[in-house]
């Protein structure tokens, strides 16, 4: 439950005061359909109180109708670290993952939602979704039938028999080719905080709704359910206490998977192999374009270059278009040096002309994409994976007596960056007062000025020595934690 402080006589402090006014004032540019205003005020609500549940719980939704999944699946990660045993949080993380196409992550968390609570029915519905596509019909009519949804339970049974269906409307994009997605506005049966956050509304572009009931196969039923937020007071700080004292919000998820009746449709009769020309439109992979030049997510990487672009080939799936690569030196002192940046398939290339590159990362690895706007970073070379041409770079050294010399860049100027983690992104301020040691396990890098050294953590006899980056000064440390 969140906490408010309070001052003299019961009143809220300013701070809690513009959290509440960020925070109310995003939730209501989310019901009307404005995620992009709404994110800039609950993104200063998330920096008021970062970890306010609710204030992250709405940034998410404005990131995911954004199309930012990435942003919101760190959000939602975070929460349900902090929340286990919450199924709605899984719910809502489980179909992030099912946006990207992630389909073994959603899977495990839409089981663990049905784990802690058995009659949940949306996540019933959501796991057989997420089965029918990963093509296990068997398991999916279990779940379909738990969920109370007949019709898609009986799609299942007719897949398994191998009997075709007639197949409908053309088919809509695949999840991950879908646009930014605005949010519908709030109806006379919806709640100001309730099921108009839902994150699977239907993109602007798309055919018009299915009949009836063609629609019941897609959708549950709309439920005035526990967990809906009030929106009848007026004064923020009450509309606000008054929500604190509710549940937490079961968002509105019907629409996750639109084209799933046109893969069901593809079943060819008598067998269970689907006709190609029906399912490469369906599997074609996520591309970048001039409107949105990166995509980063859970193990896969998209970049539309028109220009130059500075990027590591590693993982490389494919490219489009007429590109040519050119190994950059490293910079050192502001000029170019005769040391390649990177080696081997790791190696930093300038990519130049237009085209579209598709690549990989490794299992144990993701992407991010940020924007460093006006402020620089220093991170460790073998975290740096790609950046825009307008990035000013130059290659520098951490010296060290305990261990090699720590190789980093330091990245400056208005431009975007993508990063190669081994975990999800996190920071740990650093102030004059209190220095901060992190493991160099764990060190993607740091923000601000600070002065790095490298250090030795203690270690018990016998054990091999540990390293880690001791920070002092004023900013933040950039840190990777494992996803497990």
């Amino acid at each position: 439950m969140a906490t408010t402080r309070v001052t003299g006589r019961g009143q809220k402090s300013p701070v809690d005061e513009e959290f509440l006014k960020h925070l109310y004032r995003g939730g209501e540019l989310l019901a009307q359909g404005n995620a992009g205003e709404a994110r800039s005020f609950l993104e200063r609500a998330h920096q008021l109180q970062p970890r306010n549940e609710k204030g992250r719980n709405l940034l998410g939704l404005a990131y995911f109708k954004l199309g930012l999944f990435d942003r919101a699946a760190e959000l939602y990660e975070a929460l349900v670290r902090d929340n286990p045993v919450d199924a709605t949080l899984r719910v809502n993380l489980g179909l992030v993952y099912l946006k990207t196409n992630a389909l073994q992550r959603a899977m495990r968390e839409f089981e663990t939602a049905t784990d802690l609570q058995p009659d949940h029915k949306k996540a019933h519905n959501y796991l057989g979704l997420a089965l029918a596509q990963a093509g296990e019909y068997g398991r999916a009519r279990q779940h379909f039938l738990q969920a109370g949804s007949e019709v898609m339970a009986d799609k299942m049974a007719r897949a398994i028999a191998g009997e075709r269906f007639a197949k409908p409307a053309p088919v809509r994009p695949s999840l991950t080719q879908l646009p930014a997605v605005p949010a519908r506005p709030a109806t006379g049966g919806e709640s100001q905080w309730g099921t108009q956050f839902g994150l699977d509304e239907r993109p602007s572009d798309a055919p018009p709704p299915p009949a009836a009931e063609e629609d019941q196969e897609m959708r549950f039923a709309e439920d005035e359910g526990p967990g809906t937020y009030s929106g009848e007071a007026t004064d923020n700080a009450q509309a606000y206490t008054e929500a604190s004292s509710e549940p937490r919000p079961e968002v509105s998820l019907e629409e996750a998977l639109p084209e799933l009746p046109a893969r069901i449709a593809a079943i060819r009769p008598g067998s269970e192999v689907p006709m190609l020309a029906e399912l490469t439109p369906a599997v074609a992979l996520a591309g970048a374009s001039r409107t949105n030049p990166f995509r980063a997510g859970h193990g896969h990487f998209s970049a539309f270059v028109e220009g130059e672009l500075l990027t590591r080939l590693e993982g490389l799936v494919a490219y489009s278009g007429s590109l040519q690569f050119q190994p950059e030196p490293k910079r050192v002192r502001g000029r170019a040096s005769e040391q390649p940046f990177g080696q081997g398939a790791g190696q930093l290339v300038r990519a130049s002309g237009q085209g579209v590159l598709f690549l990989e990362a490794s299992p144990a690895r993701s992407f991010l994409a940020v924007d460093l706007g006006d402020e620089g970073a220093y991170v460790r070379e073998e975290f740096l994976f790609a950046f825009e041409e307008a990035v000013a770079f130059e290659n520098g050294k951490v010296p060290s007596d305990v261990a090699p010399d720590l190789d980093l860049v330091h990245l400056r100027g208005q431009g975007r960056v993508v990063l190669s983690l081994s975990g999800t992104l996190r920071s740990v301020a650093v102030a004059q007062e209190a220095p901060v040691t992190v493991p160099l396990s764990h060190l993607v890098g740091w923000q601000g000025k600070v002065t790095p050294r490298v250090v030795s953590l203690p270690t018990a006899e016998g054990e091999s020595p540990r390293v880690a980056v001791e920070l002092s000064g004023e900013g933040f440390a950039l840190i990777a934690l494992p996803v497990r």
